[in-house]
């Protein structure tokens, strides 16, 4: 009882903070107005050059709304998080409703500033400052960016030994544009049209291109994506939660990019030689129209991330983006180009609601994939958690093309499992599958 007294008490001390700082940014806007308003009352009753002047030609600032000055965002419900998490470190639970402060400053440039100003304090604190970082730091960019699921799926599903995060790409980005300099110099690692040659992997340098690529998208090319802050109806706490989160996250980036040397950023003017080089990759006949779509910074690492792909980088080797900001089809290059460009992989890619005919597509693909190779290198581990929360977890994307009373009955995982079982499918390696998944599936508690 003590516990939740003090955590209301906290809650009721961190919002009354909050609604104090806006009350009083507001109040000194309208100080300002009453201020100027008085000056130029004065000047008219006493200058005759004022007299004669026509007030109404003045510049004053637009004072808010008498509304927008007396109302305050309303106190969130404070809700329960780990330890150590970005939201239980920078005490998300405790922040005001974001889309009420935003109507409160009309989206604008106030708005901008009061946002800038929230999440620098926010950062101040080690507590949210270290919660920020093992978090961001464990995080693979295609993941955090958010970009479709049939866009990120090779990375949601695909186990790898050394996987794309955040901490990687911020590791040593000096380094890796040496390693990419040192390339250069080597003219076996100078791939042309399709080529690709995987043992180049350690001698080319391959991570450092995938690095340095990133590191130039994150830090210098738009590549974070700011979510809307307008899109949301009757927002719940845990979407405001989630919304403060996003813009933390973007903050820390910004401000861990800040602490790198300018002279890292490729530009044509810095680095001639690999701008140049980078920009012939690109197909003659495609330049103008994916200059146009992509901004030829975008292209640059895009090219960089499917050269590390051809010299063998594994991560690069599972890009494969369709439409979004960036472009990079790595995946047509990669160890796994044999499963990844296949039909049945952008078939289980999509979001597509259960059914038994697709489940057995899907275990029957994932059953050939995972049968052992002649090469150990080119055999893949799936992570049967997003497998399972994949085929099993709502919402589907034919969802949004009914309206609530018109969508149809869906069968349950278990149900679809136990159908192909009592099946006449006497594939070993397909079963195998299905009991995995189905283990995996219980534990989630996304079978049923």
């Amino acid at each position: 009882m003590l516990q939740k007294r003090e955590a209301a008490l906290t809650q009721k001390t961190s919002v009354s903070r909050w609604l104090w700082r806006l009350g009083c940014g507001l109040g000194l806007v309208a100080a300002v107005v009453v201020c100027v308003l008085l000056v130029l009352h004065d000047r008219v009753a006493t200058d005759p050059v004022a007299l004669e002047t026509n007030v109404s030609s003045a510049v004053v600032p637009s004072p808010l709304p008498p509304t927008a000055l007396a109302e305050t965002p309303s106190p969130q419900p404070l809700l329960d998080f780990p330890l150590g998490s970005v939201e239980e470190g920078c005490g998300l639970s405790e922040f005001p409703s974001y889309w009420e402060v935003g109507d409160l400053l009309n989206w604008g440039e106030s708005f901008s500033d009061f946002l800038d100003n929230e999440l620098s304090q926010a950062l101040e604190s080690e507590e949210c400052n270290t919660a920020l970082e093992a978090y961001i730091n464990s995080s693979n960019p295609y993941l955090w960016m958010g970009y479709r699921t049939e866009d990120v799926a090779t990375f949601a599903f695909v186990v790898l030994d050394e996987p794309l995060t955040f901490e990687r790409i911020f590791a040593d980005p000096a380094g890796d544009l040496a390693r990419v300099q040192d390339a250069l110099s080597n003219p076996e690692c100078l791939l042309e049209g399709d080529e690709t040659n995987w043992e180049l992997k350690e001698t080319c340098h391959a991570d450092a291109f995938m690095n340095y690529a990133m590191f130039n998208r994150y830090c210098y090319n738009s590549g974070r994506i700011r979510a809307s802050a307008v899109d949301a109806e009757d927002p719940t706490p845990e979407q405001n939660v989630s919304r403060w989160k996003h813009d933390l996250e973007e903050a820390w980036i910004e401000k861990k990019c800040d602490t790198f040397a300018p002279e890292l950023r490729l530009t044509a003017d810095r680095y001639p030689e690999l701008t140049e080089w980078l920009w012939s990759l690109t197909n003659p006949e495609e330049r103008d129209m994916m200059e146009v779509l992509y901004g030829r910074k975008s292209m640059l690492s895009g090219n960089l991330i499917e050269h590390a792909a051809r010299l063998g980088d594994n991560a690069a080797g599972l890009t494969q983006t369709i439409g979004g900001l960036h472009m990079e089809a790595g995946a047509r290059y990669g160890r796994f180009s044999w499963l990844l460009t296949s039909n049945k992989w952008q078939d289980f890619a999509m979001k597509d609601s259960p059914s038994t005919d697709r489940f057995l597509r899907t275990f029957k693909m994932l059953a050939l994939a995972s049968a052992r190779r002649p090469d150990p290198r080119d055999e893949i581990e799936f992570d049967w958690e997003w497998v399972a929360r994949h085929l099993c977890e709502p919402p589907y994307s034919p969802d949004i093309h009914y309206e609530d009373d018109e969508l149809p009955e869906l069968k349950s995982c278990k149900e679809i499992v136990h159908e192909l079982r009592q099946s006449e499918l006497n594939i070993a390696p397909v079963h195998r599958a299905l009991d995995k998944f189905e283990q995996v599936a219980l534990e989630l508690e996304v079978y049923e």
